[in-house]
């Protein structure tokens, strides 16, 4: 009897061992379609190098370009003098060159930007409404030494007067006076306004703590060039604010004040054509320019925009040195020197060029379930183009191509090998997969592709692959390798069973032995 327990005990666990593969879950086919690659056509048309950024930042549709920062670095790098730099194509969105762009700088009048901007976007009256210069503010700019821009007491300035002074020759007083005035007599609650406004842009590293940007220990006022590029990005759309920042020359009369009025000369050399220090640079208009001379600070800040050919670049250099080592103040603005290089290595090195066109075939895929067809090509939905150094050809360009619910099969008679399928029914121009475009290494957009025909599904197919896919199920796994058990205990036991019977039944045949 222990031998036949013995066997069906052996017989039970070779049973399972049987069952084991089979129990098993399935291999994935799908699991990974969405990276898989799929045979690509042409991969790419030669760039359209007409020289127009028409058709930039993606092109139409749904084609997307990458947003990360762009590798691009310009070849004398090591001239550049600003500790934060953010250099962006406004037509296609994509940054060129950064460098320490997430660093934390003090903005010095840069600040002034958002001042204007919160001032412009309240609801006041820029050319009726009029204030005048207060004691507290007038004592506060004693004590820094920080001037007055020929704003006294008594005099009756206009809102707009005041955004111009601002703007132009980055008067403290007049960016003071405007928080006060829209902050209800409060600076502390118009900052609370700056910041808010600085939140909503997205400009999450920064922080206002006065509307001037004077260094004041112990405040926090920083920002990051990224941040900068942002707010510089928002001030752009605002035509007044543009308006602003780009006069050179602006008197102001205001009520009391001299019959000559008060004139404020932009601090922005970078846009006057007549300046003999050379700083000029043609199609540049300013956004803001930004000093903190003090010793120990002594920084240097410049936001910018300058288009040329059709192309529209914006250039954020911060923290500039004002001094040398030795603490003599340095002859040159060098975030001015900065901005000018920037431009000159942009407008000459990138294009904006056609990748991949409407309707250009790029890859091809296996079809399933269908007696008609076995292979469709893919092509292009959607025109992509970007921003790219202008010797960049087709050859530069490559395509990975990624097929939605893909199924991976091996290639038969080639080992190791696999091929994707995707299923019927199929539609003409049905979305089947995207196509990241590379440069590089890096991902510089992305164009969805489409089916080239239509597909129809088999019926006697479709149902096969159902029947097969039943038969596959873990379920009916289980049911079948339990009815074998079932079935395999169920003839052992009827083997041990008749065994028995016929142990007994020759047992009772035997005749009886006589007793001597």
């Amino acid at each position: 009897m222990k031998r036949w327990c013995a066997f069906l005990l052996a017989m039970t666990i070779a049973c399972t061992m049987l069952a084991t593969p089979l129990l098993a879950a399935p291999k994935d086919d799908g699991a990974s379609a969405g990276s898989s690659e799929a045979s690509s056509g042409n991969s790419s048309s030669e760039p359209d190098s007409s020289g127009s950024p028409d058709g930039a930042s993606g092109g139409a549709g749904s084609a997307s370009s990458d947003a990360s920062l762009s590798p691009y670095v310009p070849p004398d790098e090591e001239l550049y003098q600003s500790q934060g730099i953010y250099l962006l194509n406004v037509d296609s969105g994509e940054p060129v060159y950064n460098r320490n762009e997430m660093e934390r700088i003090q903005p010095a009048s840069l600040t002034k930007i958002m001042t204007a901007l919160v001032v412009l976007e309240s609801d006041h009256d820029l050319d009726n409404e009029t204030t005048e210069l207060k004691t507290y503010i007038q004592n506060y700019l004693y004590n820094l030494q920080a001037g007055d821009g020929g704003i006294y007491q008594g005099v009756q300035f206009t809102l707009r007067d005041l955004l111009y002074g601002s703007l132009t020759q980055s008067v403290n007083a007049a960016a003071m006076m405007l928080a006060d005035y829209v902050g209800n007599g409060s600076i502390e609650d118009f900052c609370v306004m700056m910041n808010q406004k600085a939140k909503e842009i997205g400009a999450k590293n920064t922080h206002f703590s006065n509307p001037t940007g004077l260094y004041i220990e112990g405040e926090e006022n920083y920002t990051t060039a990224y941040d900068m590029a942002l707010i510089a990005q928002y001030a752009m759309q605002n035509e007044e604010y543009m308006e602003m920042a780009n006069t050179r020359v602006y008197t102001a009369y205001p009520t009391g004040g001299p019959e000559s009025g008060i004139t404020w000369i932009s601090t922005n050399k970078m846009i006057n054509a007549a300046d003999t220090d050379g700083y000029y640079y043609e199609g540049l208009r300013g956004i803001k320019t930004g000093t903190l001379p003090e010793p120990g600070q002594g920084v240097v800040n410049f936001v910018s925009t300058a288009t040329r050919d059709g192309y529209t670049y914006l250039a954020v250099c911060l923290g500039a040195p004002y001094r040398s080592p030795d603490g003599e103040i340095y002859a040159n603005n060098l975030a001015f020197r900065d901005t000018a290089r920037l431009y000159d290595w942009a407008f000459d090195s990138f294009r904006v060029k056609t990748l991949m066109s409407v309707g250009e075939e790029v890859a091809g895929v296996n079809v399933r379930l269908s007696w008609d067809t076995d292979y469709i090509k893919l092509f292009a939905a959607d025109k992509f183009a970007t921003l790219v150094p202008k010797d960049v050809t087709g050859s530069d360009i490559e395509p990975q191509v990624e097929i939605y619910k893909a199924i991976e099969r091996p290639v038969k008679g080639q080992k190791g090998k696999t091929e994707l399928f995707i299923d019927a029914p199929v539609e003409k121009g049905q979305e089947v997969g995207r196509v990241k475009l590379m440069l590089m290494g890096e991902e510089v957009g992305s164009v969805p592709l489409v089916a080239g025909e239509t597909v129809e599904a088999s019926v006697a197919l479709v149902y096969l692959e159902k029947v097969k896919a039943f038969f596959g199920n873990f379920i009916f796994k289980f049911i079948l390798i339990f009815v074998i058990i079932v079935i395999v205990l169920y003839i052992a036991l009827m083997i041990v069973r008749n065994h028995n019977k016929r142990r007994y039944q020759a047992k009772r045949r035997r005749p009886p032995q006589q007793k001597r």
